[in-house]
């Protein structure tokens, strides 16, 4: 939604939910990038999305709630893109395997946004940041689950389930942070498959390793 676009009225804009919060966000990262947190204003945000400052208000009465948005947005994308993709498949492995491939697309896709949330969480309000931590344990619970299904199962060995899961997490979020280094020689799909093998070798049994070797 931007001046080439039609000029959406102030309730076309409140029903238009997921389209105006997209364009906020893409706007506020932009603009972030471009002008630095401290010197955005919210209705620099506005104008640049197309969307009136009331109704920018309606969605964000702060940047920093800004920046929730771009995390429930990922954690979002996440959810719905891992229960579409994993209907009727039961194996442990083989859901981690998938879920760890989604969350590296998705992250991939919000890459901008989310090495600002890295850069700028020291500027953000309390309820906010406490908002993003929440979430972030939420995608590190999805893991979670499923690698607490594989021990049960005897799939994979006994571990810390939530220090795995954020280490999983965090090789995801390693592509954003350090890309400028592995993109000299990897894309995104053979960097996740090889921090995919990392993964699984570290949770299978010893003796389970020997026969795959």
């Amino acid at each position: 939604m931007n001046e080439s676009k039609r000029e959406l009225t102030v309730l076309d804009q409140i029903k238009a939910s997921q389209e105006v919060r997209k364009a906020i966000i893409d706007a506020a990262s932009t603009l972030y990038a471009r002008k630095g947190f401290a010197a955005t204003s919210i209705q620099e945000i506005a104008e640049a999305a197309g969307v009136s400052l009331p109704v920018t208000h309606h969605y964000v009465k702060s940047k920093s709630e800004i920046m929730r948005l771009i995390m429930e947005d990922v954690l979002k994308a996440f959810r719905e893109s891992l229960t579409r993709e994993t209907v009727g498949i039961t194996d442990p492995e083989e859901r981690l395997a998938i879920a760890f491939i989604i969350y590296a697309r998705v992250v991939d896709r919000h890459k901008d946004q989310l090495l600002l949330l890295y850069q700028k969480s020291g500027s953000l309000d309390r309820p906010s940041r406490t908002r993003i931590m929440q979430l972030e344990v939420e995608v590190s619970e999805i893991f979670g689950e499923i690698i607490t299904q594989g021990i049960g199962q005897g799939v994979f060995r006994p571990v810390d389930v939530d220090l795995m899961a954020y280490n999983i997490m965090l090789m995801t979020h390693m592509w954003v942070l350090k890309g400028w280094h592995f993109k000299k020689r990897l894309d995104l799909e053979k960097y996740a498959d090889l921090q995919l093998k990392t993964i699984i070798h570290s949770l299978k049994h010893e003796e389970q390793d020997r026969q795959i070797i």
